[in-house]
């Protein structure tokens, strides 16, 4: 595990450009994706924890391995080609015998993804996104311009509490501008 750092979304800020930034980081180091609409409206859905009337393409996707017992193993950001972020999903489904008992075998799968489709997977089976000790060490540390930002918005919030008794934000992350339909893809 040491070859991977795990990360979590820190914060979404769009649009920009026709896509969203994506703040991925730990302690160590902060770094920016940038992701389609559709993408970064997926993320924040997830993180809002918010259903959709019907399934979307990452809820069929994740209905579709539930209903085959394939389970999400790791999601990892594996490396950057052309400036394009990539991932590898390592998936895994256990072996059932003739009368569906589990043999004590698991066959596993490594699919590649897109990172912005990928941090969608990992957020809704609520698991950990890793990113490979290559990728890590070759993003830019964006740490201190999020934590400019995070200062700004901090000082405004303090003045409109002053002014009246709003409410923080979610959970420390900024959505910025990016606003949230409810209408199917």
């Amino acid at each position: 595990m040491s070859d991977l750092e795990i990360v979590r979304v820190k914060k979404v800020a769009g649009p920009i450009d026709g896509g969203a930034a994506i703040f991925l980081g730990n302690d160590k180091k902060t770094f920016v994706i940038f992701v389609g609409l559709f993408e970064a409206n997926a993320i924040i859905k997830e993180i809002q924890a918010q259903k959709s009337i019907r399934p979307l393409t990452h809820d069929l996707m994740h209905n579709l391995m539930v209903g085959f017992g394939v389970q999400v193993k790791q999601v990892i950001i594996s490396e950057i080609i052309d400036n394009t972020f990539c991932a590898t999903l390592v998936l895994e489904q256990k072996v059932d015998g003739k009368n569906g008992e589990w043999v004590g075998r698991r066959n596993e799968v490594r699919v590649d993804a897109r990172a912005s489709d990928s941090i969608v997977v990992a957020l809704k089976a609520k698991k950990d996104i890793l990113v490979s000790r290559q990728v890590f060490d070759q993003v830019e540390d964006v740490s201190d311009k999020i934590q400019l930002t995070e200062e700004t918005k901090e000082d405004e919030e303090k003045e409109g509490e002053e002014e009246n008794d709003a409410a923080p934000p979610f959970d420390g992350l900024d959505f910025g501008e990016f606003r949230l339909d409810d209408e199917d893809e």
